[in-house]
């Protein structure tokens, strides 16, 4: 073998050796015989124990049942032996939770920041749930064994992305930003961060329009109970290429634009007409109809012929001639107060 192989192969030798992570040991016992030992949570034997580890910060978990853990924060050091013995004492058993910064566990009405630690309640079961900001909510059971100790690591799916759905009753419908999702309850991720327009539609009930807005990874949530019947929105633009959208929802283009069964309740209606958007609020009424136009400033409804004080001004004179009677009628479809500036008809 030549000089330059042999210089190989003793370096592939060395290499790995030089490459591997540095350890220490860590030897273990406890005043619970066969105690169970946890490290960052895995369990990596029982008491007594010795075993090499990574050098660094370590959470140590010693458990048995009807003894209280024995929780500590350990440093190992490269190669050296860290001697360990857990004096445990007498406990009724516990459930302790753990998970990310932020994140909160409910159990029995109360809720706590985690980490946390919890007496056991004995045999039975625990029902508890987890949330964190930007996460989806998770939750799940424990059957407990009395004088048992758990440890219940809170892993949560982000909400970033998702937008949910669900409806009274269910088996609506559901389009966002006019593309199908599926029928309710429904569930979607990957959803692009931002403002959406949701419809939820089931045949026999108003449809619902609702906007959602996911920006900086919050989750879009549509919930409510559908009504029966609904009312038409009429949109007047005065632009044949106009577009109207009902709470971000496109609903039609054109100069006049109807949209009958919308739900009951406020709702904004924006109109997007030569580059130039404009929006306002109406109140929807269960039933009937709601009239809308676009001005250079904003979205305002209009009120029907019938409810304008020109209107009966205009009609005050036959109302007169048709006697008493005709003139009570008159009077009570009256608005009022009169608006100011407006010319007021007294009747006979």
């Amino acid at each position: 073998m030549s000089l330059l192989a042999l210089w190989l192969f003793l370096v592939g030798l060395v290499l790995p050796a030089a490459a591997a992570d540095p350890t220490g040991a860590v030897k273990l016992s406890a005043s619970a015989p066969g105690a169970e030992v946890y490290l960052d949570g895995t369990m990596i034997g029982a008491t007594p124990l010795t075993k090499y580890v990574a050098v660094g910060a370590h959470k140590l978990r010693i458990v048995a049942d009807n003894f209280e853990p024995f929780v500590r924060q350990i440093d190992v050091q490269a190669g050296k032996t860290l001697e360990l013995t857990a004096a445990m004492t007498p406990g009724p058993g516990s459930v302790e939770f753990t998970g990310t910064a932020g994140t909160t566990v409910s159990v029995n009405g109360q809720t706590f920041p985690v980490p946390v630690r919890l007496p056991s309640p004995g045999a039975g079961s625990l029902v508890w749930q987890g949330q964190a900001p930007n996460f989806e909510a998770g939750s799940g059971t424990i059957p407990l064994v009395k004088g048992r100790n758990y440890l219940v690591a809170i892993v949560l799916e982000s909400s970033v992305g998702v937008v949910a759905v669900t409806s009274t009753p269910p088996g609506a419908t559901v389009r966002l930003d006019g593309k199908e999702l599926g029928v309710t309850p429904v569930k979607v991720r990957d959803i692009e961060p931002g403002v959406h327009g949701v419809e939820v539609r089931l045949d026999g009930y108003a449809t619902t329009y609702k906007k959602v807005d996911t920006t900086g990874g919050a989750r879009g949530t549509v919930e409510g109970a559908l009504q029966k019947g609904g009312a038409e929105v009429v949109v007047s633009t005065g632009n044949a290429d106009a577009t109207v959208l009902l709470n971000g929802v496109e609903v039609g283009r054109g100069s006049s634009v109807k949209v009958a069964g919308v739900a009951r309740g406020k709702t904004e209606i924006t109109v997007v007409s030569d580059g130039r958007t404009v929006t306002g609020k109406v109140e929807v009424p269960s039933s009937g109809s709601v009239l809308a136009r676009a001005t250079d400033k904003s979205v305002v409804e209009s009120k029907p012929l019938t409810r304008q004080w020109g209107f009966w001004a205009a009609v005050g004179g036959g109302a007169v001639a048709a006697g008493t009677t005709a003139a009570v009628v008159v009077a009570a479809n009256q608005p009022a107060p009169a608006p100011e500036g407006d010319v007021v008809v007294t009747l006979p």
